[in-house]
């Protein structure tokens, strides 16, 4: 067996992301955490991963946050079309970028990507489901898309839950107050109180 050299530093450890760190380590809920809308666009700059608490950060990695009203979900109401003209108008996006170490970056990329690929299914599912009833008489085109949107909503819930511990979003953007309303761990509000106080909102 090789000895073990004291002066010699330690390698770092790379800490997996929310999701998959054991129970007894996390992932806690997400919480909101406010924070100054500038200081999110120029960028919360911290030298530990504001995710995981753990990691230590290089780069800050571009982020967008948007919020959507509740109101726009009427359009699910109506029909998809109404939805998504509601939904583009009623929309704000702000242009930030978060310090992340590359593990809770994957894992959030990740669950972007997953939430993404799950708003599809608005538009393709009731597609589909249309088309297979296309075939049989009575309401079953309209039946096809309903069942559709149903199965498209429950994918759509399903993405959320399984990556809510991964992915920050954003719960509110007030223009006026100039405040975005950020869910993520609770490290983040940890990390940004010891480091960057200054962008936390009060």
């Amino acid at each position: 067996m090789q000895p073990i050299d004291p002066m010699e530093p330690a390698s770092p450890v790379s800490v997996p992301a929310p999701s998959l760190r054991r129970v007894d380590d996390g992932p806690r809920a997400p919480v909101p955490v406010r924070v100054r809308t500038d200081a999110l666009k120029a960028g919360l700059r911290t030298h530990t991963c504001l995710q995981c608490g753990l990691n230590p950060v290089s780069e800050p990695v571009a982020r967008s946050f948007q919020y959507v009203p509740p109101w726009v979900y009427i359009g699910l109401l109506l029909n998809v079309l109404v939805l998504m003209i509601l939904y583009f108008a009623g929309r704000v996006v702000v242009k930030g970028s978060l310090s992340l170490c590359p593990d809770c970056d994957k894992a959030d990329r990740r669950g972007r990507t997953l939430r993404g690929i799950s708003l599809l299914g608005l538009l393709l599912f009731p597609l589909v489901g249309a088309l297979l009833g296309a075939p049989f008489d009575g309401g079953a085109v309209a039946f096809g898309a309903a069942a559709g949107l149903v199965a498209a909503i429950a994918g759509m819930v399903a993405a959320a839950r399984s990556t809510r511990s991964d992915v920050i979003t954003a719960r509110l953007i007030d223009k006026k107050a100039a405040v975005t309303t950020l869910v993520a761990s609770p490290e983040l509000e940890r990390v940004l109180a010891a480091e960057a106080p200054e962008a936390l909102a009060r």
